[in-house]
């Protein structure tokens, strides 16, 4: 028995490790210091800018409060929900490229929509 719960332990503690926990930034956040996140992967959060979706490059605009980033979605596939005005999380690669920061997506993800709309009284 003391040998399972150990194995348990153990495994918990491998498994643990493995997963570093992955923080989502607002592209605010990141643009207010991109090169802190510059050829590393990163994980935010974003509204799809109205008529900026690109379906041709497959490429779209990702906007904050302040900021906007270039999302380059040609390396993945763009989820039934995407829509542009609705926000959406992006994982991927932040580079600079001909001096605009760009990520190259490797997974957008929509959320339910009832989650973003506010709460009537």
């Amino acid at each position: 028995m003391i040998i399972i719960g150990l194995f348990a332990v153990a495994a918990l503690a491998l498994v643990l490790a493995g997963n570093e926990p992955n923080v989502q930034y607002s592209v605010d956040e990141v643009m207010n210091s991109p090169t802190d996140y510059d050829e590393g992967n990163v994980h935010l959060r974003g509204t799809v800018g109205l008529n900026s979706y690109d379906s041709t490059n497959r490429t779209f605009l990702l906007q904050g409060s302040n900021h906007n980033l270039t999302i380059d979605a040609s390396g993945v596939a763009i989820p039934p929900a995407f829509d542009e005005g609705r926000v959406v999380a992006i994982k991927g690669k932040l580079n600079q490229v001909d001096g605009i920061w760009t990520i190259s997506a490797d997974e957008i993800i929509t959320g339910c929509p009832s989650k973003y709309e506010a709460e009537s009284t």
